[in-house]
């Protein structure tokens, strides 16, 4: 009798629940544990189909809402299904499209009946139901398919995570039916959800192993929670869950994710890092994880990883691929991302030969320790005084953080009003959040301080259905301030819920998760500056004012600034409404206006590289107030005749013809 198309072999178990096995599809064997590349729109970004074959991964993961938009069901029938329309000869997992539905932020009606939405290029109509999304996946013909669920954020409400539950749980047993009324040789997957309550997630694993699914995944997860929190929660999940039946974790992860998820019996992953770190310009490494715009390998003729055989390590050298991202060019994305999906199947084959050959706990410890982000961490002094900064409280009872040689306060009216109507409202960032687009939201956050601005647009990010990736670079000449605010949780409430993000860039300089991202370049931000990679969206411009710390409020400053703006269209946003800075920011090249009140200031600033960005550009009355000022000329420079000339002239006080 012939073994089904589909079905699972478990191997061996070690004693944490790491396990390896073969998973067998109708296109072949897949050793577990295993990672799938993300082929979204079938391919898998910068590479062909033969450049993942090559790095030794057997699964492909590829996205029904966006195959069933375009290219459209009918042309995939037309080529035989997915995997001759791109070329890839080996196994394909499709997801339902629920997550990329539920990220819509408008035009979308979910019932009982399932998801309607409309198309964000044509505007038509669609329904996703639990049959017309298998009917969907039959078309595209992978070899796993998943059932459509109720995709809601980890940190939902109880009450919203008990509704979107019972949904799910209705719509998989849909899934299945609908599967099996047709019989293609394809395998189903179940959804486990529950957000963060384990006894919903108890609740759902025990209703779904009831039934004769192929596999179980856990969704929900890797969407804002902490990195312990999707820890438990997957061990929690996986232990509930069936030993003969596969695990998927969805959405994760980065290489330290991949091995505590497999230390606690996972056995299949996706994660869109691997292409997205590389278009930020990191490679992964054996070694731990390598910024290659960094100028320490300028000079260095090492590959990336000297363990590692992919066309990349064994051809080109970290001085050129750190000239490649430094520069900002194509081919640096391709080649990191050339590496980084070998580095991951070289990842899960190092796993699975350790739990295979029953040296588990041994390797887990050398992997933790190689790729666990660096235990430096700064010490948190309780104190209220620290170095050149002190906290302080202020008239309205909040807390902030003084400087002790100039007596500034960073956020005078309070850090986190001032955060929020400042730069996250002022800058519209959530309604760029909500846009649908793979392009991420940049945000340069020019003087971390108490990393008031940052978390406030992480937690603007955390509360929306996101249609947009957030990435966040702070530059910052000295992290006590940060540090002062993390260890007076009460006098800072809007920092504890971020406490691994602010430990993460504190010790390691950075901290991600798949759609949220937040760097800190720290050192004098006139060089900094130069390391930035990319260009930026929005800018929230904070540091300490032009008296006390003039060199960041020059003209040549925000030159720099304005370089790295996004020439489709950015803002800036920053609390000084004085004259100099007007004109530093009108000579830096920018379109200048009138920023919100913050309480103390009637008035702030509001920039772009874009008159029509401006909902109150400065006009003639300024101008008028301008001539008759003694404050005429910009940040640390003199009036001339030339810069007079410059800003009568700016484009922005053009008269029209």
């Amino acid at each position: 009798m012939a073994s089904p198309p589909f079905r699972f072999e478990l191997h061996a178990t070690a004693g944490s629940g790491a396990r390896t096995g073969i998973l067998h599809t109708r296109k072949g064997p897949t050793p577990t544990p295993a990672f799938m590349p993300v082929g979204t729109h079938a391919h898998v970004r910068s590479q062909t189909a033969a450049d993942i074959e090559a790095t030794g991964a057997s699964v492909m993961l590829a996205n029904t809402y966006h195959l069933l938009l375009r290219p459209g069901t009918e042309v995939l029938g037309r080529f035989g299904g997915v995997h001759p329309f791109m070329k890839w000869p080996r196994a394909v997992l499709t997801d339902s499209g629920g997550f990329q539905i539920f990220s819509l932020p408008a035009d979308r009606e979910i019932s009982e009946a399932g998801a309607k939405f409309r198309s964000p290029f044509d505007n038509h109509l669609h329904l996703i139901s639990p049959e017309t999304s298998i009917a969907t996946q039959q078309s595209i013909n992978s070899e796993i398919m998943m059932v459509l669920d109720v995709c809601i954020p980890s940190t939902s409400s109880l009450e919203l995570t008990r509704e979107a539950l019972d949904m799910t749980h209705r719509w998989a047993v849909r899934s299945l039916a609908a599967r099996d009324a047709k019989d293609t040789g394809q395998a189903v997957f179940a959804i486990v959800q529950g957000a963060l309550y384990p006894e919903l997630r108890t609740e759902s694993a025990g209703f779904l192993t009831q039934h004769p699914f192929d596999g179980f995944a856990i969704g929900g997860l890797a969407v804002g929670e902490t990195r312990d929190q999707l820890y438990a929660m997957a061990e929690h999940c996986t232990r509930r869950l069936p030993a003969d039946k596969p695990r998927y974790l969805m959405g994760v992860g980065t290489p330290i994710d991949l091995v505590e998820c497999v230390h606690r019996g996972v056995d299949m992953f996706d994660c869109i890092m691997p292409g997205k770190m590389a278009e930020r310009g990191y490679a992964y490494t054996f070694e731990g994880r390598l910024r290659m715009t960094r100028s320490e390998y300028r000079l260095s003729d090492a590959p990336l990883d000297a363990g590692c055989r992919c066309p990349v390590c064994t051809t080109f050298s970290r001085g050129y691929l750190r000239h490649l991202a430094h520069g900002d060019h194509a081919l640096s994305t391709r080649l990191l991302m050339t590496h980084n999906h070998w580095h991951y199947q070289a990842l899960m084959a190092r796993m699975r030969d350790a739990i295979r050959e029953g040296r588990w706990d041994a390797e887990y410890q050398a992997l933790t320790t190689a790729l666990r982000p660096r235990d430096d961490k700064p010490r948190l002094v309780p104190a209220s005084r620290q170095g050149d900064f002190e906290r302080v409280t202020l008239a309205t009872g909040e807390r902030a953080v003084r400087h002790v040689g100039h007596g500034e306060v960073m956020h005078p009216v309070g850090p986190w009003r001032e955060a929020n109507r400042l730069y996250v409202e002022q800058c519209g960032l959530a309604e760029r959040l909500k846009v649908r687009d793979e392009e991420p939201v940049r945000v340069l956050d020019v003087g971390l301080g108490a990393a008031a601005n940052a978390v406030a647009a992480l937690t603007c990010a955390r509360g929306l259905a996101m249609g947009r990736p957030l990435e966040i670079v702070s530059l910052e000449h000295d992290l006590t301030p940060l540090q002062l605010a993390l260890a007076d949780p009460e006098g800072f409430p809007f920092l504890p819920p971020w406490k691994e993000a602010c430990e993460a860039v504190l010790r390691d300089g950075e901290w991600h998760t798949p759609n949220l991202s937040w760097r800190v370049l720290v050192g004098d931000a006139k060089q900094t500056v130069e390391e930035l990679d990319g260009d930026y969206e929005l800018i929230f411009f904070d540091p300490f004012s032009p008296e006390s710390n003039p060199t960041l409020w020059t003209v040549d400053f925000l030159r720099a600034i304005t370089a790295r703006m996004r020439p489709q269209g950015a803002v800036l946003a920053t609390y000084s409404s004085a004259t100099p800075t007007r004109v530093s920011l009108l000579l830096a090249g920018l379109f200048v206006g009138q920023g919100l009140s913050t309480g103390t200031r009637t008035e702030t600033t509001f920039a772009a590289n874009k008159r029509e960005l401006l909902t109150a550009p400065l006009a003639d009355k300024w101008l008028q107030r301008w001539r008759r000022s003694s404050a005429r000329a910009p940040h640390g420079g003199t009036l001339t005749p030339e810069v007079e000339t410059a800003v009568l002239k700016h484009p922005q006080f053009a008269r029209s013809p």
